[in-house]
């Protein structure tokens, strides 16, 4: 049960995947799992190497990692929890190439005492500023003291700006240096979190998602025209591809494998149709996968006794 929500939701990738393809299911199948190994293990090796990085003092290249880290947040694949740790070193490591271009400005104002520049070099410190403090609401509460600390330093610099280029280098180096730092514990629960994915709990995760996905396949016709039934004046090839994926999966499991909680696998399929759509998708596609739940599946159970997580009769 540990896993239901990520089962459901990389079953129904593979079942988006092969509506607009309209390749094989089998190839979409094996593809997408594939991907999905490999984007934990490309997570994981990112941040060992970061990590070796900075353990061993080696020189970093802040933008290019950076970048690294969010296209890899980006991978909508990935958990939830992995991708806010990748997103926390993305803007770890933005805040700190934006505390470089804050110092080339400023080290133009210092040059010229050029008052553009200066201005311009209050508007980077800013947008540090502003980095920081979104941090601050994305990380976890027992993390949030680290993110402070580099908020009480950016304060600083803005309060008492440095008045002569050593001053100036001297305090890029310290913040390049304290976000790294700070970056530490994260990259290690990254690491942490992605391999363990791949080596002990993918196994659980798939076996689920192919139960759902072979309930669909094998009761494909059974499952399309119960969903058109409950559809009023509508049919399943005008809906959204998102929308018709996330009934036919709903629909399948309610109907040929069965759930011990219903009401946590109404609130997965919810979230996804809120997050790949919007909230009016999200209350249609609940809507008819209530009515479904209630007319069909509760009905047949009364009949033939509650059906467990494993479809088996109790």
């Amino acid at each position: 049960m540990r896993f239901r929500k990520y089962s459901r939701k990389h079953a129904f990738n593979i079942l988006y995947q092969w509506d607009i393809t309209g390749e094989p299911l089998e190839r979409v199948k094996e593809n997408y799992w594939s991907q999905l190994e490999n984007t934990y293990k490309a997570a994981a090796s990112l941040a060992r190497e970061l990590l070796d990085k900075i353990e061993k003092g080696n020189d970093i290249d802040i933008e290019l990692y950076s970048k690294k880290f969010e296209t890899l947040a980006d991978e909508e694949i990935l958990a939830d929890r992995l991708r806010k740790k990748l997103l926390t070193v993305f803007m770890l490591l933005k805040a700190a190439q934006e505390f470089h271009n804050f110092v080339l400005t400023y080290t133009g104002w210092l040059s010229e005492r050029s008052k553009v520049k200066l201005q311009k070099a209050k508007e980077i410190l800013s947008e540090v500023k502003r980095i920081i403090e979104s941090l601050k609401e994305a990380v976890d509460k027992e993390d949030r003291g680290v993110i402070e600390e580099l908020e009480r330093f950016i304060k600083e610099v803005d309060e008492n700006p440095p008045q002569d280029f050593e001053s100036l280098k001297r305090l890029e180096e310290e913040f390049r240096q304290k976000v790294l730092q700070t970056s530490i514990s994260f990259l290690r629960e990254i690491e942490s979190f992605a391999t363990k994915r791949v080596q002990e709990d993918m196994g659980e995760i798939k076996e689920y998602a192919e139960k759902l996905l072979s309930a669909y396949k094998e009761h494909q016709i059974d499952v399309d025209s119960t969903i058109e039934e409950f559809l009023k004046d509508w049919t399943l090839d005008r809906l959204g591809s998102v929308e018709r994926n996330l009934l036919r999966l709903g629909t399948a499991e309610f109907m040929y494998v069965g759930v011990q909680d219903p009401g946590r696998a109404f609130n997965d399929y919810i979230d996804f149709a809120k997050a790949f759509v919007g909230p009016k998708a999200a209350k249609f596609v609940n809507g008819v996968l209530s009515a479904i739940y209630n007319k069909k599946v509760v009905p047949s159970m009364e009949k033939g006794g509650e059906k467990t997580a494993e479809g088996q009769q109790q």
